[in-house]
């Protein structure tokens, strides 16, 4: 369903963001990119998005092919029409509209009946949001801003969805109950899922396969059993046998050379 191969993304012309990094994500199938804060994750989000251009970015090199047509240049809008949908982190809400207001732009494609059974469903799937759908977004909590955007992502009809750190500054609890929402709607609506995540354990809760990211390029790929088992992935991600940040840096430089 997405294809990438050896991309490279430049910011301003000088920031090299991606250096050559490949990846691919099957019919119904979830995969997670795992990485720290600055290995690229984010990048390749706005890359297959087609949002590059909003952040003074483009492709250097290499190319992205989703449902078998080539999107390495496409302008976003013809990316979500194909069916990719990105939930991109920091919550970007219309923060002084209502979830109601919120989900009716983000359903704008659709009209009469369609989208007013999209907007039911959404709030069927989260009550918390129909008990606050008259209150501006940026007032919600940040679990219930997520369940916003799921539900807006939900209303784009996405074939592939693309998922930017949905775990971040929420509870543990919060955290288990929208790693479940994802793992609920991929199988309830035959979704891709593109898990992109800090959270190494919430992530593989709910995926096939797995690759991390460092600096810019892939430094594991497998599957979720695979990732369980490297223990480089494991001590660094899951914090088994890790103490400080200098058995920290080891891992670094030691995946680099592999």
């Amino acid at each position: 369903m997405l294809l990438v191969e050896n991309l490279k993304v430049v910011y301003r012309g000088v920031i090299l963001a991606l250096q050559g990094v490949s990846l691919r994500v099957g019919e119904k199938e979830a995969v997670a990119l795992l990485g720290p804060n600055g290995a690229g994750k984010s990048s390749l989000v706005r890359a297959v998005a087609g949002l590059l251009p909003k952040f003074e970015g483009r492709v250097l090199d290499g190319h992205i092919q989703f449902l078998d047509q080539d999107t390495t240049h496409a302008p976003p809008e013809r990316v979500s029409a194909l069916g990719l949908t990105a939930v991109l982190e920091g919550r970007p809400l219309f923060r002084y509209l209502t979830p109601v207001e919120n989900l009716l732009a983000a359903g704008h494609r659709l009209k009469g009946r369609e989208l007013k059974e999209g907007i039911e469903e959404v709030f069927a799937r989260f009550p918390r949001l129909y008990e606050r759908r008259n209150e501006q977004a940026g007032y919600l909590s940040g679990g219930e801003q997520q369940m916003l955007l799921l539900g807006m992502a939900l209303l784009t009809r996405p074939r592939l969805l693309v998922v930017d750190e949905p775990s971040l500054g929420l509870a543990p609890k919060l955290v288990e109950e929208v790693m479940r929402t994802l793992d609920g709607l991929r199988r309830e609506k035959g979704l891709s899922l593109l898990l992109v995540e800090q959270n190494a354990r919430a992530a593989l809760s709910l995926v096939e396969r797995v690759y991390v990211l460092e600096q810019g390029r892939v430094v594991f790929e497998g599957s979720r059993e695979e990732a369980e088992k490297d223990q480089d992935v494991m001590e660094f991600y899951l914090g088994k046998e890790v103490v400080g940040f200098r058995q920290a840096k080891r891992y670094r430089r030691r995946k680099r050379w592999v």
